[in-house]
């Protein structure tokens, strides 16, 4: 069970005596033994090593006076010690569920990244039976709507497949968020990043596990971004897909970046580094890697390492 105390407003009043002053801080301070202290968190990211996920989304408004990140999503994600999890530069709320994380920014109503475990073996799992709708998250107030998309031109696109968690109703319910969508030109959401999506799969069946971290470009000036139907989610200017293999016998990774329109060319055109993503996102996408482990996975590409000749 979860208890959540709000205080909207505390007024004192001129000439309120000083026996009722401490009587209310007496009760304030029963209500913090209770409920521990600084139950919402404060602002800073949430210690999600001791939040219990499973069925709630774990969501965190990030302090951006602080370097405060989690260390690790959960036992879905690498268990190698490495902080995995991006770090944060649009995002202001930083969004656990229980099969994928993401850096949500309010202001272009827009992930900025999502972080997950891709394992081949869940793929052969096949829950969803039917098409499913997208729906807001409850916890999250300034989401896009879905029909924010309506006669908008531009796809509501899964940043998270949605084949990629079709291994249990929970992985598939929350791949439909809106938190999850991004707005795609349609024959490039239908056409190279779903040649992509594929690609990854094929791969994860191949390497057992995989972690994804897939985003928009977004502009950093949110003013100087364009919006479906006006006051809708930024249209992003492209997205990024970055993939490691961490589990073979060295560590091997590919990204690839695109434009947000339809491109007709193979998916080989456009591997890139993944340092060229960071320059691009000023983000940092494996924090606690060494140097010596950047320079082979950032700083170079290898694509026949994956089938690309």
């Amino acid at each position: 069970m979860t208890y959540i105390l709000v205080l909207d407003q505390i007024v004192i009043m001129k000439g309120m005596s000083k026996i009722v002053l401490l009587v209310a801080a007496a009760v304030s301070g029963i209500f913090v033994l209770i409920l521990g202290n600084n139950p919402l968190g404060g602002g800073d990211a949430v210690n999600t090593q001791d939040n219990n996920y499973n069925n709630q989304p774990v969501v965190s408004n990030r302090d951006r006076n602080t370097d405060v990140y989690p260390q690790s999503i959960d036992d879905n994600l690498p268990e190698t010690g490495l902080n995995y999890i991006p770090t944060q530069q649009l995002g202001d709320q930083l969004i656990k569920y229980r099969y994928y994380a993401l850096s949500y920014s309010s202001q272009h109503q827009n992930a900025e990244w999502v972080a997950y475990e891709l394992r081949g073996a869940r793929l052969d799992l096949a829950y969803r039976k039917e098409r499913k709708n997208f729906k807001s998250d409850p916890n999250i107030r300034t989401e896009a709507s879905s029909l924010d998309y309506a006669n908008s031109g531009y796809d509501r696109g899964h940043l998270v497949p949605a084949h990629d968690m079709d291994f249990s109703e929970q992985a598939i319910e929350e791949s439909f968020y809106m938190t999850n969508v991004s707005p795609q030109v349609p024959d490039f959401n239908r056409g190279i990043w779903k040649r992509l999506e594929e690609r990854v799969r094929t791969w994860a069946k191949k390497e057992q596990r995989l972690y994804i971290v897939t985003g928009p470009l977004l502009r950093s000036n949110v003013d100087a971004a364009n919006r479906i139907n006006g006051n809708g989610p930024t249209i992003p200017r492209g997205f990024y897909k970055i993939v490691l293999d961490y589990e073979g016998p060295q560590k091997k990774a590919i990204a690839f970046m695109f434009k947000n329109k339809e491109i007709q060319q193979p998916l080989e055109n456009f591997v890139t580094t993944i340092d060229r993503v960071e320059a691009y996102t000023d983000l940092d996408f494996f924090p606690d890697l060494t140097e010596e482990e950047q320079a082979i996975l950032e700083a170079t590409t290898n694509p026949e390492a994956w089938g690309f000749k």
